[in-house]
């Protein structure tokens, strides 16, 4: 997982925000979106602007978290300080989680998904309990917990059941956190993933494709490698036009 935290103290931000984004050296890059948090209803409106030909940008009201994304690049979170102005390294993208397109199920394995094609998570049976699984309106909803504790793995599936981003909340209460892209087999990006450990230690991710995957919070980091390896697991049934 490449690095992507950049905290530079942490304010609550409701005036605006300037700065540059940048190579490593330090040319500047157009084109970068930056967005904040949403703002208050109605209708609910997300602080957003562009970085202009020379890598510069001012955003208005964005909360104490700033994203900053762009194709083939590697996506950076900013927990904001008092100083307003800020300059922002973005690298090649890195390290990114590939979705391979599934293959036969393995024995004592479970499959989970939605629909005939899409994404999937395959689970291994003996070590943990599948609950939920029943449609709603739009969505579907899993619960998987291991067998020993109280974590547990949320995996949401329908077409506006997961943000893309964790709650400002998560980034804010964080020592360290990491980003990186969810690409297809062929270098496609589909989605992105973030993860990160509280000031207590504990760990949080969350794993988005097109508003589907699959997240967690609050738990302790020997939890966190049995419910990664279901997080890293996902794979896609390709749609008949994708093949």
């Amino acid at each position: 997982m490449a690095g992507a935290l950049q905290r530079q103290g942490l304010a609550q931000t409701d005036t605006s925000v300037t700065g540059t984004v940048t190579t490593k050296d330090g040319q500047p890059i157009a084109g970068v979106i930056v967005y904040g948090a949403m703002g208050p209803c109605c209708p609910p409106k997300r602080a957003q602007t562009t970085t202009d030909s020379n890598g510069e940008f001012r955003i208005e009201h964005p909360g104490p978290v700033i994203h900053f994304f762009k194709d083939n690049l590697q996506p950076k979170t900013l927990v904001v300080a008092a100083d307003k102005t800020v300059h922002i390294i973005l690298e090649a993208s890195s390290d990114n989680l590939v979705i391979p397109v599934c293959g036969m199920v393995k024995p004592g394995q479970q499959r989970i998904g939605w629909g005939r094609y899409g994404l999937r998570f395959n689970v291994a049976k003996h070590a943990v309990k599948i609950l939920g699984g029943k449609p709603d309106v739009d969505y579907i909803r899993y619960v998987i917990k291991p067998k020993v504790g109280e974590a547990y793995l949320e995996l949401w599936f329908g077409p506006y059941a997961l943000n893309m981003m964790p709650n400002d909340e998560q980034f804010t209460n964080s020592d360290k956190f990491e980003q990186w892209n969810i690409v297809d087999s062929g270098g496609r990006l589909f989605g992105g993933a973030s993860w990160g450990q509280q000031h207590d230690g504990r760990i949080w991710r969350r794993t988005a494709v097109g508003a589907k995957g699959g997240t967690y919070q609050d738990v302790s980091p020997e939890q966190a490698r049995l419910l990664d390896q279901i997080m890293n697991s996902l794979c896609e049934v390709p749609y008949p036009n994708q093949l």
